[in-house]
């Protein structure tokens, strides 16, 4: 299937009550592991990219493996920009195939935040591709962003209604409602009373950042209060590592890679399963494509 644009299938998501995972992708071995376990489980899926990763790989080649693989499956896939302040990088991916991007403004003045929000709304809005924008601050690391869990900032309320109003086709927000990236050091405080006050107002799904680490219970309050976009990035870069050590431990005279990259795979996919059906996503590919009631 070519790649879809997100917007419509978070819509389709929220409206029933499920969210769609989107894993943060590292290399080709990485984006295999999430689409063709979307595959198996027949679920939409969203393939995020961090700067970094795009800086490393380049663009056309991260656009042409995920291309690749969603032409291969019978699932709706997205590509997405995850966490970005740059708007050339944002343009770049554009030019490149990318189906949504993400204005990340959120470090700046809320006037200024939505000032440029809207400007690169203008941007994604004449290519026909998706725009994710947050407001309010999400503590942790994500890339090279990091904001301490004692800083972290909820979003304001009245902020968002006013953030969003010129942006009516915003496939997806991000208010910061308490979540964090990376390992949570403790039990982390969500706002469902904020996000449920959101979502009765703003009619655009929502993006729950910092996802890895988080209760069942957790994830299906907060997908039953509107987020339809669920974040997962932390997890699967440790499963990256931890598939390549646990085949070392199994066979630690093994020289041959190929034993590495597989067990590597296979712990990645399975964590991407793992979410899939935590998320209630399991089984949607045709609901999010408008196949199915």
């Amino acid at each position: 299937m070519t790649l879809v644009t997100m917007g419509p299938m978070l819509k389709r998501a929220q409206s029933a009550g499920y969210g769609i995972a989107a894993f943060n992708m590292i290399d080709y071995n990485s984006a295999r592991s999430i689409i063709e376990a979307a595959s198996d489980l027949d679920a939409p899926m969203i393939v995020q990219v961090s700067v970094k990763t795009i800086r490393h790989w380049g663009f056309k080649p991260i656009a042409t493996w995920v291309r690749m693989l969603a032409e291969g499956v019978d699932v709706p896939v997205a590509l997405h920009l995850d966490h970005c302040s740059d708007v050339e990088v944002i343009k770049g991916c554009i030019d490149a195939g990318w189906t949504s991007v993400m204005f990340d403004g959120s470090a700046l003045p809320f006037a200024e935040n939505r000032q440029k929000s809207e400007a690169v709304y203008k941007i994604t809005e004449a290519a026909g591709v998706g725009l994710e924008a947050e407001i309010g601050a999400i503590g942790g690391v994500e890339d090279d962003k990091f904001v301490a869990e004692d800083a972290s900032i909820l979003a304001d309320y009245d902020e968002c209604v006013a953030f969003v109003s010129n942006m009516p086709n915003l496939a997806v927000f991000a208010p910061a409602i308490g979540t964090a990236h990376g390992f949570y050091k403790g039990k982390p405080k969500i706002a469902y009373d904020l996000l449920k006050r959101i979502t009765a107002t703003i009619p655009i799904p929502i993006a729950l950042h910092g996802g890895t680490g988080l209760s069942q219970d957790q994830f299906d309050n907060c997908i039953a209060a509107g987020c339809a976009k669920v974040n997962i990035s932390t997890m699967h870069k440790h499963q990256f590592i931890e598939g390549f050590i646990e085949v070392r431990k199994q066979k630690p005279k093994l020289e041959e890679p190929l034993p590495f990259i597989v067990g590597q795979y296979t712990a990645m996919k399975k964590d991407v399963c793992d979410m899939i059906v935590a998320f209630g996503s399991k089984g949607k590919a045709a609901h999010v494509a408008g196949k199915a009631a």
